[in-house]
């Protein structure tokens, strides 16, 4: 799906639509500022890594047409239809690709086997060859000036339009400047001929960008065929029987309009509908990029990746299934914030233009009285050699791939400025249950006369399951999803209570629910009562993950590394003895974890917080770097800045490795592109280099920044999984 639109507010709606022909960081700011100056337009972000721009708007004052219309009337390419006419929209934009860059280097070589040998021969040369040569070097390098540079030509002219010129512009003044030179001088029958230089600049540009492009069509393959192997998403479906409403998990693709579904605490709803519960409180802020609470009332829409803070609420969908795993991987991509290297580029691309005018000027006139054509071949070649291509590239091709090379490890980075910190983390803090360890059910103690053992174990695993907690897995008896429960209530970190046949009951901690202290065998002791008192106590037996020690072994070599948990303190510090973690904290509120994260960032430390659940979310939102592990609630995802998709913590030790990796990356490149343009200007305004050397030189400055990016991806291949 190319587009997704929904309903996000009174009056307003937000849609997610593909950009094409955006080529720099640039592009995307144009775009960008374009879209927020449209009417009724609330909001506007353009991701330049994924090409998709996500607008909140009202539809009163503007439409989707309408917004698509302000985008292509820039010259540029929008789509909102399926995915099968993305992917011919893509073949077609590859087939002219390939067209303006093979046109334009079969001439620019055609033009080359023309001119050495005039150069060669200089004044050599028979008078009646000489014209011959210069007139056919003409004539091959106009195909070239009329079809294969038109991309350049429409982005000057959409630059001058917004009066923000940039590197098209750059472009396009070389070329007709270079051009116009030699035009000159063929016909006056003195000074250079510059047509090499400006079919070989053409070329080779193209070349560069055909490059950065299929670079970027393979990220997003890579995210596709990541989301697809993700396995099928579910939600629990409601079902009317003669006997009452019974509940079953079912693939998400399977649901249609008129399926009543149950979203439990901390859950992204499946499908677009309408609110089938008295009122509820939900997180859109992955669909309308705004972080406050919205509160909604029976009958109001609610929207597909919404997350439910509140109660167990029940949802009737209007619609199937409105993104699949892998558009809403895109979609989280598409919520990144730009990193600084990115709003560098950017800063770059807009302010670089003038001054490269002043530049190329400047060189003009202080080297006119050595003659006319020296001073336009200088001025030539420090427009060529100066164009701020490889700057843009640097960060934003690396991002790309990062963004991909990371979910082929088995993460997906929502926010871009998290690799920064992430790759500079020196203090980690970490959840235990769900994250370090699983839960095992050990047995049920102090069962209460008249009751039954399977009938308790199924209430408790019919509240947990409610609140959508780590332990509901380990409870999933197959009947536990038959049991509705009504006005359930999630205490993070004390219990559960809900409504269960018109009978409430709590289930949850022993100062919580009254019962006796934790077991000492290492057992966790919860307790589950109703009104009458304590029906019986479940003690739970944790296992810790094979991969725990692994992981802390690995963080602690970066630096500190704490435990910070809801559980009991005994329990907390006996799990971090045997991982090897120095301090651990039990009984930990939310609001103690977060507080505990500013501690340590005031000690000057990057602090990592990684955790799965609910309850993590308030530390998650002050963290420098937030890691939702696997299987983490929706409301964890939401707030993370990693999750991890793949089981196992592994994943989070090899994406702190590639997120060093593809920093340095970032770094090589920016300290090559502004080392390039430092170091090349001098030589082409004092005439070292002739403008077919300079764009030889522009080119392979691009060049290198995608090598660098492509070291990146070979090791992403060959590394450490």
């Amino acid at each position: 799906m190319m587009m997704s639109a929904a309903l996000s507010d009174a009056g307003t709606a937000t849609c997610v639509i593909d950009v094409f022909d955006m080529h720099c960081a640039a592009c995307a700011v144009t775009v960008e500022a374009a879209l927020r100056a449209a009417p009724g337009v609330g909001s506007a972000r353009v991701h330049y890594a994924t090409q998709r721009a996500r607008i909140q708007f009202d539809p009163a004052q503007t439409s989707l047409a309408g917004l698509l219309d302000r985008i292509e009337r820039l010259g540029y390419s929008a789509d909102a239809a399926s995915a099968d006419a993305r992917a011919d929209i893509v073949r077609r934009q590859r087939h002219r690709r390939i067209w303006g860059f093979g046109l334009a280097a079969f001439c620019a070589m055609q033009v080359m086997m023309l001119t050495v040998p005039r150069y060669l021969a200089g004044a050599d040369m028979e008078p009646e060859l000489a014209p011959l040569l210069d007139w056919s070097a003409f004539a091959l390098t106009l195909p070239v000036l009329w079809w294969s540079a038109r991309p350049f030509y429409q982005g000057a002219a959409r630059e001058l339009r917004l009066r923000r010129p940039g590197m098209d512009s750059a472009i396009t003044l070389g070329i007709v400047t270079a051009f116009a030179g030699s035009m000159w001088h063929l016909h006056s029958g003195t000074g250079a001929l510059y047509f090499d230089s400006v079919a070989m600049f053409v070329a080779l540009l193209l070349g560069v960008r055909w490059l950065e492009w299929e670079q970027r069509e393979r990220n997003q393959a890579v995210i596709r065929q990541a989301g697809a192997s993700a396995g099928a998403p579910t939600a629990l479906r409601l079902t009317l029987t003669p006997t009452g409403v019974q509940s079953a998990e079912v693939p998400i693709a399977t649901l249609v309009a008129g399926d009543r579904v149950r979203v439990r605490t901390g859950e992204a709803i499946a499908v677009d509908g309408r609110l089938d519960s008295h009122m509820a409180m939900f997180d859109e802020s992955l669909l309308t990029g705004e972080s406050a609470a919205v509160r909604r009332q029976r009958g109001e829409a609610v929207v597909a990746g919404a997350i439910n803070l509140g109660a167990a609420i029940e949802v009737l969908a209007s619609a199937s299934a409105a993104a699949s795993t892998a558009e809403r991987m895109l979609l989280l991509a598409d919520s990144a914030a730009k990193p600084e290297s990115l709003a560098l580029a950017d800063r770059v691309a807009r302010y670089f233009m003038p001054v490269l005018l002043l530049l190329a000027t400047g060189t003009f006139f202080a080297v006119l009285p050595q003659g006319l054509g020296t001073a336009t071949e200088r001025a030539i070649a420090v427009l060529i050699i100066s164009c701020p291509c490889a700057l843009a590239l640097a960060a934003p091709a690396a991002h790309a791939r990062a963004f991909a090379g990371l979910l082929a490890r088995g993460v997906v980075l929502r926010r871009a400025a998290a690799l920064e910190r992430l790759a500079r983390a020196d203090a980690f803090v970490l959840d235990k249950t769900g994250t370090l360890t699983d839960p095992a059910v050990a047995r049920v103690q102090a069962l209460r006369p008249g009751w039954d053992e399977a009938r308790a174990l199924l209430l408790i695993a019919a509240l947990e399951h409610s609140a959508n907690h780590p332990l509901a897995v380990a409870l999933a008896l197959p009947d536990a999803s038959t049991l509705a429960v009504a006005d359930a209530h999630w205490a993070p970190g004390l219990g559960v209570s809900g409504m269960i046949d018109g009978c409430r009951y709590r289930f949850g901690r022993p100062d919580w629910v009254g019962g006796e202290v934790p077991t000492a065998d290492g057992s966790t002791r919860l307790w589950l009562a109703d009104a009458d008192g304590v029906i019986c106590a479940l003690d739970i037996v944790e296992r810790e993950r094979d991969d725990a020690r692994a992981l802390i072994d690995a963080l602690a070599r970066r630096g500190h590394v704490e435990l910070l948990s809801g559980d009991h303190r005994a329990r907390a510090q006996a799990l971090a003895a045997s991982l090897g973690i120095a301090l651990a904290e039990g009984g930990a509120s939310p609001e103690r974890k977060a507080e505990r994260v500013r501690d340590l960032q005031a000690e000057g430390r990057t602090v990592v917080l990684i955790g799965d659940g609910v309850n993590d979310s308030v530390g998650f939102a002050g963290a420098d770097v937030a890691i939702a592990v696997a299987g983490a609630t929706d409301a964890a995802r939401a707030s993370a800045d990693l999750i991890v998709e793949q089981r196992g913590l592994l994943p989070i030790r090899d994406a702190i490795d590639y997120a060093e990796r593809a920093v340095r990356v970032v770094r090589s490149n920016l300290a090559w592109a502004i080392g390039y343009n430092v170091l090349a200007i001098p030589f082409a305004i004092v005439g070292a280099v002739n403008p077919l050397l300079a764009s030889v030189g522009m080119a392979a400055s691009s060049a290198v920044v995608m090598a660098n990016v492509m070291r990146l991806r070979v090791s992403i291949t060959h590394g450490r999984h």
